[in-house]
């Protein structure tokens, strides 16, 4: 038995939980324990420990307060993820004894609520059956105990047990309960109920309004967030007149306000329609009482990405150059200015030396291994981040290759564990697996090539062998896998010397690449072609047939169009969403037009990149009858998005549809650009952002080829 977790079992193994006259946890967590869960595990001197010694503490401060608080679930459930997602990666076999342990504690004290909850949490997702019947039995138990019924909620959210009558009934009982609940999964779930969004903010103010609490008083954020969401963006005004009177009340009800409760403020002020002046005085003043802040970080980064503006043009390197440069200086400064911030001053000038292309070798070797001494430090067992990085960098400069090649062994060792654990789930529907298993096979696509790629740099041709069926395997059915494929046999081809069918490899991952690689900031990389003009010159190729042999088909420009895209797996369901003028689009009425929607955030960094394109898109096309452009913001804080749109001068409808999105998709990554046909059918997604000139060009010829008779 782990003696790090003996701890935990003794306390579920003594009498505590078998009183079961005694209280049940409420809807709040006490507020000693959030305080000593602030106090300890939120400190900078808890973001200075390494993630091992991080998770130690975490681990010894929610022991002891299980201890001290034994009818309270909040610690205990957060020390059950603990063991779930860690020890089991330090400690394989761990967590199924874990388990096991809590399924024997719910057969000795069947008439503990409580601890049936607890069996539950643990057993969710391996034996979610089980999991199921152990909370309808603590609700049978004590029906107004609600965190049962928030269980639930999520096991009936989606996956293999989506119910969606259960999942509201659930969700229903538990908000109606807990108004005020500050439990982010709840939070969560709550979206893709607007109903029962409406109910719990009517629910919520008055409480706030009695409140003085000011740790209490920062739930104002989710009230604000909710006020925005459930009403009309006509009725905005009226909210932020409301959001304002309650900041002039706010402000008198903290006598020692510090970063955290000024940048709330600060967050207020801009929901309320602050102006400008009002919102610099603020930060002025943050910045003045707390120079060294993560909250002043933001502001200073913040103003300095506003001062200066990403050159237009990807191939202009000079520019380029040159905002590197300045950015470069700035994290300097940056890293001197906030010593607090950990990941600032352990990765910042990692960032910057990635994109420094004039880098010696040996100061680009210096940078792998402070990366890599602060991934000693700050990796998860189960992701190696710096060591991934590390390589690539290794890799995109040619410098040790060996070492490249051992690290994404590593890497490699930990994707196919984490495959092999997401496997055992009992809980995801067809869909999820298929989706799953999509996206590990392009994570394995991906992994093959860049073990080959550091394999040939290395000379290493045995380092690859154990791939050797795996690519050589069946084409991809998909068109935009192709090309990578073929890149994977040709790199292949050239470790076990078959040079002649390297080459035919590497023409067929020309041919089938659906766009060729365009300058990104400066810098353009085109690893493909650069192999096969290497091994083309090596066989002693000339110039002239090295133009026939490379040019691309006739009908690469249409593909190109079609680079990145997917088909969607789910149809667009009928909606009926206003944008923030006040004006109803509806999908019915959409018929007839081809349609772009974007998705977008006002806090999504690749989104920033991208709005300025779809803007210039949205200029060229807004007069023509035959495409529409929309966008879906899927902020939280709705009350952000109208000041966002006004301070960047952009035109394109704003549609407020975070709860739409979330209800159609469940988790998402954005930016994402969907197309819709004439007849309201959803025919393509697009997921993420790559800088490119021809973004415009591209998306219109997107458009344009879905068209009717096209």
């Amino acid at each position: 038995m782990p003696r790090m977790f003996l701890p935990v079992w003794f306390l579920l193994a003594t009498p505590l939980f078998a009183q079961i006259s005694s209280s049940l946890p409420g809807c709040k967590t006490p507020s000693e324990i959030q305080k000593t869960l602030h106090d300890k595990l939120q400190s900078p001197a808890f973001d200075k420990l390494s993630f091992l010694d991080q998770e130690a503490l975490r681990r010894q401060v929610l022991t002891d307060l299980a201890a001290q608080y034994p009818r309270e679930i909040v610690p205990k459930q957060r020390l059950i993820g603990i063991a779930r997602r860690e020890e089991e990666a330090l400690h394989p076999g761990s967590w199924k004894v874990f388990q096991e342990n809590y399924r024997q504690q719910a057969k000795d004290h069947p008439d503990d609520p409580l601890i049936l909850n607890l069996a539950a949490n643990a057993l969710n997702g391996t034996d979610t059956p089980e999991a199921i019947r152990l909370l309808e039995a603590a609700k049978a138990k004590a029906p107004q105990f609600a965190h049962p019924y928030l269980d639930l909620a999520g096991i009936y959210s989606d996956g293999k047990f989506a119910d969606k009558q259960k999942f509201t009934e659930n969700l229903t009982f538990y908000w109606t309960s807990c108004p005020a609940s500050t439990d982010g999964s709840a939070q969560w779930m709550l979206v893709k109920d607007m109903a029962l969004q409406a109910k719990v903010a009517a629910a919520l103010r008055p409480q706030l309004e009695r409140e003085t609490d000011p740790d209490q008083l920062k739930d104002y954020s989710f009230l604000w967030s909710l006020e925005f969401r459930t009403h009309p963006p006509q009725e905005h005004d009226a909210i932020r007149k409301q959001v304002a009177i309650d900041l002039k009340r706010l402000e008198t009800l903290q006598p020692h306000p510090d970063a955290e409760w000024m940048n709330f403020l600060i967050n207020g002020y801009k929901q309320s329609g602050a102006s400008k002046e009002t919102l610099t005085a603020m930060e002025d003043h943050l910045l003045q009482q707390y120079p060294h802040s993560d909250e002043a970080d933001n502001i200073e980064s913040t103003r300095w990405n506003d001062a200066h503006k990403r050159p237009d043009d990807q191939k202009d390197t000079v520019a380029w150059t040159a905002y590197h440069k300045a950015h470069r200086e700035a994290v300097e400064g940056w890293i001197r200015e906030f010593p607090d911030n950990n990941y600032l001053s352990r990765y910042g000038m990692f960032s910057e030396d990635y994109n420094d292309h004039s880098l010696s070798e040996k100061d680009g070797i210096a940078a792998v291994d402070a990366l890599l001494a602060a991934g000693e430090r700050d990796d998860q067992p189960d992701w190696p981040w710096t060591k991934y990085e590390a390589a690539q960098f290794l890799l995109e400069h040619k410098w040790q290759p060996d070492r490249a090649l051992e690290l994404l062994k590593q890497v490699q060792a930990i994707q196919i564990k984490d495959a092999a654990e997401a496997a055992k789930r009992d809980d995801r529907s067809a869909d999820q697996i298929k989706d799953s298993e999509k996206e590990q096979e392009e994570m394995r696509q991906g992994m093959r090539s860049q073990l080959l790629e550091a394999a040939l740099l290395a000379k290493k041709p045995d380092a690859v062998l154990s791939l050797k069926a795996e690519i050589e395997t069946d084409p991809p059915k998909e068109k935009k896998d192709e090309s990578q494929y073929w890149f994977n046999r040709a790199r292949l081809a050239v470790l076990e010397n078959r040079k002649e069918d390297a080459l035919t490899y590497y023409q067929k991952s020309l041919q089938t690449r659906m766009k060729a690689p365009s300058y990104q900031e400066g810098t353009l990389t085109d690893k493909l072609t650069d192999e096969s003009r290497a091994l083309w010159n090596g066989m002693g190729g000339t110039e002239t047939a090295w133009a026939v042999w490379s040019k691309a088909p006739t009908d690469r420009a249409v593909d190109a169009s079609e680079a990145r895209w997917e088909k969607p797996t789910k149809t667009l369901p009928d909606f009926a969403l206003a944008d923030l003028s006040g004006k109803t689009w509806k999908l019915t009425e959409l018929k007839g037009k081809t349609v772009l929607i974007n998705l977008w955030a006002t806090w999504c960094g690749p989104c920033n990149q991208e709005l300025p394109q779809l803007e210039k898109l949205y200029e060229k096309v807004k007069g023509r009858s035959d495409i529409q452009i929309i966008t879906f913001n899927i902020d939280e804080d709705v009350g952000l998005v109208a000041p966002y749109m006004k301070e960047k001068g952009y035109t394109f409808p704003v549609l407020p549809a975070f709860s739409y999105t979330v209800n159609l998709l469940d988790g998402y990554a954005i930016p994402q650009n969907w197309v819709v046909d004439t007849k309201g059918s959803w025919l393509w997604t697009q997921i993420g952002y790559s800088p490119d000139d021809t973004w415009v060009q591209n998306m219109t010829q997107k458009l344009e080829a879905t068209k009717p008779g096209s």
